[in-house]
């Protein structure tokens, strides 16, 4: 383990979160890591609730109260305003499974100056936590489509060792990778840390701001290599399967058909990926591929939570085209308003 022990940032985006706020605080006050080297940026959309009323009474946060249109222009405001040599984008409903999770987490950055950024490996399985977010830590992903395209960066818990079709060093307790603009995986958010000189480099625009974006920029400036520690975060999301759908639709909508003039990343490129689209749909439609995953999981960690996969698969398909086809033919249709 490292000796030297870097000060750190915690960037927390909160809104309305009084239910979950108090544990994921909590995990950070019970790490082994010296908490003059800790601060928590709380960046609050406009909680009505005792979200604040709650954080004030831990003596590493500092509160700044924004109200935007979500948390990816709410993390690059936490980054801006970091003090720290180092920052996590740490949302609200991450919790720290453990008191040496941090010292882990610097390792590969100290040990490894050409190392921008790192991530854990998994999402933590609890196997009291609720279907839905077993579902997630067990296959990695909160999207099917980043786990079919290659681009999920947890790894599954059926799969032993690295997951990825890139170049990768074993360096013991982590992984060093090596990415280009055509593998990169979702990085960038729940416990994702990166050194500060580099993250001010992304976040000067607050409203272009989107972590998966902002991993390719920098990556498009030659910072290729992110570290994943062979460990995991709680990622606690809470989220009922109707909660979810109904997010990821509007995640769909407000973050990505909407926003696509200042997208960067594209986790699925319809003129390259155009075939393996159509045959994610036909497997998903179909549900016996996602079935044999779940099963192949099963094998490994008994928990029925693996045979969410093809509901999900199922699910996800149908939601997204039903909000590609709303979203193309309401531009059809303001288009011909505007012509009569």
């Amino acid at each position: 383990m490292v000796k030297y022990l870097p000060t750190v940032s915690f960037i927390t985006c909160t809104l309305n979160s009084q239910k979950i706020i108090k544990e994921c605080l909590d995990s950070i006050k019970n790490l082994d890591y010296p908490k003059n080297l800790i601060e928590v940026i709380i960046v609050d959309g406009g909680s009505d609730d005792k979200t604040l009323e709650i954080a004030n009474k831990y003596p590493f946060c500092r509160i700044m109260v924004y109200k935007t249109d979500g948390p990816e222009i709410a993390t690059a405001i936490g980054y801006n305003n970091a003090r720290n040599e180092l920052l996590v984008n740490f949302p609200s409903d991450n919790v720290i499974p453990n008191s040496k999770w941090l010292k882990e987490m610097i390792q590969p950055l100290i040990e490894n100056p050409d190392v921008f950024a790192c991530e854990t490996l998994r999402y933590t399985y609890v196997k009291r936590d609720k279907p839905l977010n077993r579902y997630f830590a067990l296959f990695g992903v909160n999207d099917p489509i980043a786990f079919y395209f290659h681009k999920a960066d947890r790894a599954s818990y059926f799969e032993d060792g690295w997951h990825l079709p890139v170049k990768v060093v074993d360096k013991d307790n982590y992984y060093i990778a090596f990415f280009n603009s055509n593998n990169l995986p979702t990085v960038g958010a729940n416990g994702y840390v990166i050194r500060r000189k580099i993250a001010l480099l992304i976040s000067k625009d607050p409203e272009k701001f989107f972590h998966m974006d902002t991993s390719l920029d920098l990556l498009n400036m030659g910072y290729n290599k992110i570290a994943f520690v062979k460990n995991s975060i709680w990622h606690k999301t809470g989220e009922e399967l109707f909660t979810f759908i109904k997010k990821r639709k509007r995640y769909a909508t407000s973050l990505y058909l909407n926003k696509q003039n200042i997208r960067r990343y594209h986790l699925v490129d319809f003129k390259k990926d155009k075939f393996k689209l159509i045959f994610f749909v036909f497997l998903s439609l179909t549900i016996i591929e996602p079935l044999c995953h779940s099963i192949k999981g099963y094998r490994k960690i008994h928990d029925l939570a693996w045979f969410l996969h093809p509901i999900l698969c199922f699910l996800i398909t149908i939601v997204y085209i039903d909000t590609w086809l709303s979203f193309k033919l309401k531009i059809l249709f303001n288009k011909n308003e505007t012509q009569l």
